[in-house]
């Protein structure tokens, strides 16, 4: 397994501690549980987003190029 780049860690830990503040500022809660639960649910997120920031494997090829279509002579050309 790669080690976490730079860009992971942040965006990861920035998504878990922005996620928890706004939710438990949004819902007023004092529970113990539902704070717990928010931030379980924040650590999933940083996580996820983490992972998706993850880098490409040297070996995989990238997705090709969109075909363009071929170009046909239009009206305006057959009246030159």
């Amino acid at each position: 397994m790669p080690r976490p780049r730079l860009a992971q860690i942040a965006s990861g830990s920035t998504t878990v501690l922005l996620t928890v503040l706004l939710v438990l500022l949004l819902s007023g809660t004092t529970s113990t549980v539902w704070i717990a639960c928010t931030c379980v649910a924040a650590l999933a997120l940083g996580v996820a987003v983490g992972y998706a920031l993850r880098p490409q494997a040297p070996g995989v090829p990238a997705a090709p190029p969109p075909r363009l279509p071929a170009s046909r002579p239009t009206a305006s050309s057959y009246h030159r």
